[in-house]
């Protein structure tokens, strides 16, 4: 597909450009430009935002409010018909409580007053009088006869006490505390007769405060709630005339909904009315607010904006030509130079950064190419020389195997079995060591060198040394490396029963685990300090523990982290040594190595 001229004139334009001017380009074409336009399109839009999408928000978060309202509404309504069925209240009312009757009563309003939000005190009356009670507060011992009068005559079988005045007593101390009330009859039982009145009284303060917006004096809204006959429940002001436009607005609306919002105009301003039906209940939550024009404000947060993101993108150009740009222009300078052969580290001051990293990566690189063009140089001479002196000492290993078998033959033939079997074992522990070329050899193998060498060893440490051996025959064709328990099987013996008279034991034990082979040599010796052999085995150049670190660091180069050898001692009481490697079989199933 051909590109077109503009693509072709394009990429001519780039390539030729260096990467500061690339950057300054795509910095003008991908932020500045855009930002600009797009603060345009952005102030255009919201010079065009309606009301509607203006208190969206508002009237969700309202809505919201609404639905707790209705579920406050419901679970009074619901906790108020339990309390008003149950015997026990209904046997207070009556005057036949007994103690059983009062404590169950008591814990029952109490549960029903923590399970209803805002709730001061649940109340049972008769006449007026107040017969029992429960909840945060304690009420005066006489109800508003204004509302229990009305469910006392049968007039109504419940109903709800708009914000009034109710007398609490806290120890000797008596407060009026304005409440919103619920009140229903309790019925006896078989004749439905009323027999008292169950009253549910809540905090106005705590009820109204969930719903005011603000609570700055300069923001402070207006809230009130409203019954289906437009009666104020609950407010948290006293002008009356925001409460009864509100409400006349409200019914002079057409395509009245469920939420929404109107404007109402009064002698101090424009207002918005935001409201929303609280569900069931037939109450409805009002919140007046003043109008606020946006516009202004809002081109100029736009217009700052912009020049904001102007600035911040120049800014940005010139970090980013500070910290990337000169850095690279650096670099490329440094890589010709050592293109045309000029092998010298250059120390300059760089960034603690990738790039700086890149930086001091690349001197290094110019510093390990120019070591190692002398080390080729000088090796190649010393491999030359190697070569020469392994021909020159090729025959000795050889020749003190051979003489070992010239001996033991003659000891043969002189009758001395003891020294014959001795040179045999001998010869066989010199002939494995002597396997060239052989990084890994079978258990089965290398168990046949160890009986070798215990053989050998058991003629120096006579009867006080016990040897155990417990490998299961599954392991026999297991491989690990060569060479690695005859130094751990000496160091026991040199090392752990050095002192030992009598009774010594060591027992060389292999288990396998998953994918790992544990190797053990227990033995119990005078024991050391693990941790201190330990370090020394981690330390690269230690004379010491010398066998232990070579086998420590063979198994790690060939299996990685995780493998290794591990030193568990305690003085008096013995050693154990695992060496742990991964688990090989000699073949697998196709014949090959498995790993």
């Amino acid at each position: 597909m051909r590109r077109k001229p503009f693509m072709l004139s394009w990429e001519r334009f780039s390539r030729n450009l260096s990467i500061r001017q690339k950057m300054i380009v795509s910095l003008a074409l991908c932020v500045i430009i855009p930002i600009i336009l797009l603060g345009i399109i952005t102030t255009t839009r919201v010079l065009r935002l309606s009301e509607q999408n203006q208190y969206e928000v508002q009237i969700n978060q309202l809505t919201k409010s609404g639905k707790d309202i209705e579920s406050l509404y419901e679970n009074i309504i619901q906790e108020a018909a339990t309390l008003a069925g149950d015997g026990a209240v209904k046997a207070i009312v009556a005057g036949d409580a007994s103690v059983m009757d009062y404590k169950n009563a008591a814990k029952r309003m109490l549960d029903a007053s923590e399970r209803i939000d805002y709730c001061s005190a649940i109340a049972l009356s008769k006449g007026g009088e107040v017969l029992f009670q429960r909840g945060r507060l304690y009420m005066d011992e006489r109800e508003d006869a204004r509302y229990t009068a009305r469910i006392e005559d049968n007039r109504t079988p419940y109903l709800w006490a708009a914000e009034h005045p109710v007398t609490f007593k806290r120890g000797i101390n008596i407060t009026n505390m304005n409440q919103i009330s619920y009140y229903t009859t309790i019925m006896k039982e078989l004749t439905l007769q009323n027999e008292g009145v169950l009253s549910i009284h809540l905090s106005a303060l705590d009820f109204i405060r969930q719903f005011v917006p603000y609570q700055d004096d300069d923001m402070m809204e207006n809230v009130f709630v409203f019954d289906r006959d437009g009666n104020t429940l609950v407010s948290n002001t006293k002008n009356e005339e925001a409460e009864r436009l509100c409400w006349q607005e409200f019914e002079n609306e057409q395509n009245r909904a469920e939420a929404g919002y109107f404007p109402v105009k009064t002698g101090s301003g424009v207002y918005i009315v935001l409201y929303t039906k609280c569900g069931s209940s037939g109450w409805y939550l009002f919140q007046m607010e003043k109008k606020i024009s946006l516009y202004s404000t809002q081109i100029l947060f736009i217009v700052i904006a912009v020049l904001l993101c102007v600035v911040f993108g120049i800014v940005y150009g010139m970090i980013q030509n500070r910290t990337i740009i000169k850095p690279l222009h650096h670099l490329s300078k440094r890589i010709d130079a050592v293109k045309s052969g000029v092998l010298e580290k250059k120390d300059y001051e760089v960034a603690q950064d990738e790039i700086g990293n890149v930086e001091k990566g690349f001197e290094d690189m110019v510093v390990h190419i120019d070591h190692l063009i002398n080390q080729v140089y000088v090796q190649t001479i010393k491999t030359q020389d190697a070569e020469r002196e392994m021909l020159l000492t090729k025959m000795n290993p050889h020749f003190l195997y051979n003489s070992l078998d010239s001996i033991h033959w003659l000891a043969i033939r002189n009758k001395d079995y003891e020294v014959s079997e001795q040179l045999e074992a001998l010869a066989d522990v010199y002939r494995h060591i002597l396997k060239f070329g052989e990084g890994m050899i079978t258990v089965r193998d290398e168990m046949e060198f160890i009986d070798n060498y215990l053989f050998l060893l058991e003629f120096q440490v006579g009867d006080r040394i016990e040897f155990i051996r417990n490998i299961p025959e599954e392991l026999h064709d297991c491989l690990i490396p060569k060479l690695i328990i005859q130094p751990l099987l000496e160091n026991t013996v040199q090392h752990g029963l050095k002192d030992v008279s009598g009774d010594g034991r060591v027992k060389l034990r292999m288990r396998r685990r998953g994918d790992m082979l544990i190797i053990s040599v227990l033995d119990n010796g005078a024991g050391c300090d693990a941790e201190q052999v330990m370090r020394t085995i981690k330390e690269k150049d230690g004379r010491e523990a010398f066998a232990l670190r070579n086998i420590d660091e063979r198994i790690r180069l060939r299996c990685q982290d995780g493998y290794g050898l591990k030193i568990y001692s305690r003085r008096g009481w013995g050693t154990i040594v695992t060496v742990t490697v991964k688990w090989e079989a000699k073949n697998n199933e196709n014949g090959g190595r498995r790993r």
